[in-house]
């Protein structure tokens, strides 16, 4: 989550993205299974060194895990979580002294949406207004500085699953910080202070996922104060796509299913 995770939309492996998947943190490393022909044996041992050296070798094994089954066919776990603003465990990332942070109106999300910078494209804003998804965004003065997008409704993933989850809950998703922004935790506070005025409208706090090997993603965000609850299981193979819920899932009414028909997500990258 960078202040916490996810200041850049993931990237899944079936283009086009969907602003709707799981926090990413920082840039994962493009390296195959270390048996690929062609792995550069630097960078290997630099990956290999990197990992455990930050999260240990049982994170390095489960990695690989991934990647290997990933040869395969499509394979993720997605570690679910909520946070409710008693689980926050900085209470200045609630204090976004500077800027003016609210929910941000339909006229004001199009004009938005006219600059590319934004990183706001006009498909994605009519799909999100449609679906009645809610804008909470910081500004410095006049000028936009991050936002972070909300809704009670399932949330397609990608082209080939649904994340449902209990609507007392909000699910976060496509958060950006503009360049000139970064590294002053405005996601963060932009969260926190979205998540204190939602739970002030009734809502039980924020339920989000994130890949079970994107380490640098999971440490920001237990750190923030996010509980993980328990895990949706992923595999597609040979066209046809199976989901599996852990039970600690079930009293957030947390799964991800299977698409009927798969459709393109809006492409909306950032």
């Amino acid at each position: 989550m960078l202040g916490a995770a996810g200041d850049v939309p993931a990237r899944r492996r079936a283009a086009p993205a969907s602003p709707f998947g799981p926090w990413p943190g920082p840039a994962r490393r493009k390296l195959g299974a270390l048996a690929s022909v062609g792995v550069d044996p630097r960078k290997a041992i630099g990956y290999v060194r990197g990992i455990v050296r930050q999260y240990g070798a049982g994170a390095l094994l489960h990695d690989l895990q991934c990647r290997l089954l990933n040869q395969l066919g499509y394979f993720e776990v997605l570690k679910g979580m909520t946070v409710r603003v008693q689980d926050v465990r900085d209470p200045g990332l609630f204090d976004a002294q500077g800027y003016q942070a609210r929910f941000v109106g339909v006229d004001e999300l199009q004009r938005l949406a006219r600059d590319d910078a934004n990183e706001m494209p006009i498909e994605f804003l009519h799909l999100a207004l449609a679906r009645r998804d809610r804008c909470y965004a910081l500004f410095d003065g006049t000028q936009l500085a991050a936002y972070g997008w909300y809704t009670n409704r399932a949330a397609p993933l990608d082209a080939h699953y649904t994340l449902h989850f209990d609507t007392g809950w909000t699910y976060m998703y496509k958060g950006y910080t503009l360049p000139a922004w970064r590294g002053k935790r405005l996601h963060a506070v932009g969260m926190c202070r979205a998540l204190r005025a939602l739970t002030d409208e009734g809502r039980r706090g924020l339920i989000s996922c994130v890949a079970s090997n994107n380490f640098a993603s999971l440490h920001s965000v237990t750190r923030m104060g996010y509980r993980i609850f328990g895990a949706a299981w992923l595999l597609r193979l040979a066209g046809h796509a199976v989901s599996y819920a852990t039970p600690g899932c079930r009293a957030y009414g947390f799964r991800v299913e299977p698409r009927g028909t798969a459709q393109a997500p809006v492409n909306a990258t950032a």
